[in-house]
Parts: C-alpha cells; structure tokens; sequence
C-alpha cells in the first residue's frame, strides 16, 4: 500500500542549474534582468494619447474606460492645483483587434461633473458600476461611490450612493472587481495600514453591499503607495503599482503570485515597462494584451498611454527516478501539479528513468513521484531559473515488500 504523500519529509535532491534571467531556454526569448514576472512584454505607445493624461481604469461592453484631464468642446478648463491639468473626466473608446483603440468620447454626462472623475470598475453583468470622484475643494481626497444602469438604457446611471468605505479623513481609490466578481479591490490612505496607500479588498455580497474592507498584508503592501491594484482572469495574479520593492523610480509595476488567500513577495515587470520616472494604471484587457500609463515621455509630466502584448516565458523542468542507491527506476510515474494541487500532466519514465516538463516561469508547482513497491513523495517548488534538474530518491515501502510472498 502506498504511503500518504508527506510534502515537508521529502527524499529527493533538487539541483538547479544556470542563474541567468536573459533567455526563456523554450523559445529564446530575451528578457531583461529585472523582468521577474514571468512574461516578456512588446510595448508600444498608443495614439490616442493627448496633451494631457490618459490613465486607462475598465473595461465595459468591449469598451477602454480611461480617465483623462482632455477637454472635448473647451468644456470645463478650470485646473487642478495639484496636477497643473484640467479636472479629469471618463471616456471610452472602442477595443480594436490590433491592439489599438479608436478615438476617445465621453463615457457618460451623468457621471462627469465639474470635479475629479477617478477610476470606475463594473460588475460582471455591467449593470453596477463603482466610481471614484474627488471634491473640486480638496483633490487629493477621492470617495467611492456606486451606481446603477437603468434597464434597456445605454447609460442612464441611477441610485448613484456613496459607500460607507469612504471618509472625509482619507481617500479611497482605484476599484477594481475581481473576474469571478466576489470581490472589490481598491487602494486607500485609511489608517490601520502599512503606511502611505495600501491595498484593500471587500467581499461583494449576493444583494450588491460591499463588506469590510481587508488590508492585503505586508507581502504586498510596503511603508510606501501601493496603488492601482488588477487580477488576472483566473485571479492568480494581482498586479499593481508601488513607490516600494526598490522601484526603479516613483511608481513601477509588479507582480504578486496569489494562492489560497496568500500572496508571494512582489516582482518587477522589468525595464520594457517600468522606467525612472511612474508607470500606473496596468490593466490585462484579454489574454495577451493590455494597457498601462507612464509619465516618462509627457512633455508636461502627464500620462501617455502604452498597449502591450504579453507572452508566457516557459522553463524546462527535467530529471530522472532513481533509488537511494542510484539505481534508475523506468515505468515511474511522475505527475505535475499545480498550487492547489490540480494534475496538469504526467509521464511515465522511459527506459531511462527521465521525465520532462514545460513550466511557467515563477509558477508554483507540486511534484509527485510514483512507483508500486516504493513511498509516494512530493516537492513544491517555484520555477525561478531557467533550467531546473531534480533527482527523485525513492525509498522502498517496507509493508509492501514484507506482502510479497
């Protein structure tokens, strides 16, 4: 019979080979150093940009939701004292297949007023939208507030409410609804917290109310801002922007792995996306392409936006199966599964005992080795460097031999 698998009693040597960041050895991709988060990006601006600031924030019926100071029609041309640019309102813009967006139009007269028009998430039906607004006596201070879209209208918004998140005494920014939709993340000043803005998320229950807030914990909140927080489709990854982790500059954009409730310790997006100066605003639009605002090119300090396409970098995971005398052990099953312990493939050793993975770069991994008369043993591990050799000792199961005749 075999053993229960013991993930922390495990007899297997675990040999990494090679340091270097430079290439994804699968397809040779080059990467830079500082590239930690498990993809290469292709960046180039968008040509929608203005003179003024273009921070993408939702997306919405196949729509970009951006917050822009840009004035359509000399409309409203008082300026915010803190950022020297018009008040901000919301625009959208049609999402093109090529990665391009069509030209920028005003996303609602309800929701736009004479103030600052912050960031805006929107329930999985579209139906419920939460948006940040700042007062025009004090914009550095932004409220969260939700409304909702009359039915078989294209953008009556009604019920608009402010939530009891929201204070005079600090701001609540950057809401963002998680893809399966139970949850709302936001950054904020509240007291309680790390320091400067960290990040926060509140359960949004059956009958729309939102819960109380949840600080996301010192793994990815700093002494500094951590701002603009966005999940994955799959919800494995939260990507925000932070002043911390030895940015290279003001804000850069990280990555932070999360699983069953945890999160892993924040990795740069490298030198293609961050610069000197502050990268904001990372969204994933689908699969492979996304958008993100900078500062580093603006000639008066603004927000350029930027359209990416992101691809996976792979590592190759290899070993071989073997006894605790080294002697090869063919006809081995070795199994590959992911954090929460879900078989993504297995293999049978060949005649040499080998196996061989293609793994996500800085994935979490579990991997389990079989073979009838020995002990089941497993490994988590994380799929740092570019060429990982681990060596599986099995140990014989002493009830089994002591069964046969």
């Amino acid at each position: 019979m075999k053993s229960t698998i013991n993930l922390l009693s495990v007899a297997l040597m675990f040999c990494i080979y090679g340091s270097s960041y430079k290439t994804d050895p699968v397809k040779n991709i080059t990467v830079d150093k500082l590239n930690k988060s498990g993809y290469v990006f292709d960046v180039n601006v968008s040509r929608i940009n203005s003179k003024y600031s273009e921070i993408a924030s939702a997306v919405f019926r196949n729509k970009l939701v951006i917050v822009s100071s840009k004035k359509i029609g000399g409309l409203n041309k008082n300026i915010d004292p803190i950022t020297k640019e018009p008040y901000t309102d919301l625009f959208c813009m049609d999402i093109k297949q090529n990665s391009d967006f069509s030209p920028p139009l005003l996303f609602s007269r309800i929701l736009n007023t004479k103030a600052n028009e912050g960031q805006v998430a929107f329930s999985l039906d579209g139906h419920t939208i939460y948006y940040t607004r700042s007062d025009i006596e004090n914009t550095k201070n932004y409220k969260l507030y939700k409304a909702t879209l009359e039915k078989d209208s294209y953008g009556k918004w009604e019920n608009h409410m402010e939530l009891a998140i929201s204070s005079n005494d600090y701001s609540v920014e950057n809401p963002h609804i998680s893809a399966d939709g139970n949850f709302l993340y936001f950054s904020s000043n509240m007291a309680g917290g790390f320091g400067g803005f960290d990040l926060y998320k509140s359960d949004i229950h059956e009958d729309g109310s939102i819960g109380n807030p949840i600080n996301l914990g010192s793994f990815v909140n700093s002494a500094f801002d951590e701002k603009y927080p966005h999940t994955s489709e799959r919800g494995k990854e939260l990507f925000f922007s932070s002043t911390g982790y030895n940015s290279i500059g003001g804000y850069d954009v990280f990555i932070s792995n999360m699983s069953k409730g945890d999160y892993s310790k924040p990795r740069n997006l490298g030198t293609t996306i961050n610069s000197q100066k502050d990268e904001i605003g990372f969204m994933i639009i689908n699969d492979k392409t996304g958008v993100f605002s900078s500062d580093k090119n603006h000639a008066t300090n603004g927000f350029n936006m930027y359209h990416f396409k992101a691809e996976a970098i792979y590592r190759e995971l290899q070993g071989v199966v073997v006894t605790e005398d080294d002697r090869i052990l063919p006809n081995s099953t070795v199994v590959l599964l992911n954090d929460e312990g879900k078989e993504i493939e297995r293999q049978t050793t060949s005649i040499d005992a080998s196996y061989r993975f293609k793994i996500k770069a800085f994935g979490d991994y579990q991997l389990v080795a079989v073979k009838e008369g020995f002990d089941d043993y497993a490994l988590r591990f994380e799929s740092e460097e570019n060429k990982l050799r681990a060596v599986l000792r099995l140990t014989p199961n002493v009830t089994y031999n002591k069964s046969k005749p």
